[in-house]
């Protein structure tokens, strides 16, 4: 029953950061962005590249929110020592390790290809970077972490 709270608790955890996060990268973004070209003219022909950048990123980050649900569901099941969670983390460090790198390419491409400065976002989006490689990182070590303890596990079964 514990398991059923616990895996409740990150559940709505979780609907609430992909909300938050689809609301910010889906709708806030337009808005701003669009802002932004009517405060500064010379970036308009940026916005449907910069806005279709985003929304990968965003899409990237969602299907990391895709894969936490599943481990998550998991967990209310009584599966927390399993195979595929420990994949399913990996996969979660894999879109985290993109986004970072997406968020690498906007900090420094509009610069390198239109020639246009993107002001002081660019620090924003390394921080973003940074955050994501983070994270990227250290769900890479739970999923190893994880596999270890999946095989003591599997090992622990055999002996009794």
């Amino acid at each position: 029953m514990e398991q059923k709270r616990v895996s409740a608790a990150l559940m709505a955890a979780g609907a609430l950061a992909a909300a938050g996060g689809a609301f910010v990268f889906f709708v806030y973004a337009p808005v701003l962005a669009g802002e932004c070209c009517s405060a500064y003219p010379e970036l308009s022909p940026l916005y449907w590249p910069g806005l279709a950048g985003v929304w990968l990123i965003g899409a990237v980050y969602l299907a990391a929110m895709a894969f936490y649900f599943r481990i998550v569901a998991r967990i209310g099941r009584d599966r927390s020592f399993c195979r595929a969670n420990a994949r399913e983390l990996g996969w979660i460090a894999r879109c985290m390790a993109a986004a970072g790198a997406l968020w690498l390419a906007a900090a420094f491409l509009p610069g390198a290809i239109w020639h246009v400065p993107i002001g002081p976002v660019w620090i924003v989006f390394l921080l973003a970077a940074m955050a994501s490689f983070a994270m990227g990182t250290l769900a890479w070590g739970l999923s190893r972490l994880l596999e270890r303890a999946v095989a003591l596990k599997e090992e622990n079964d055999m002996t009794i």
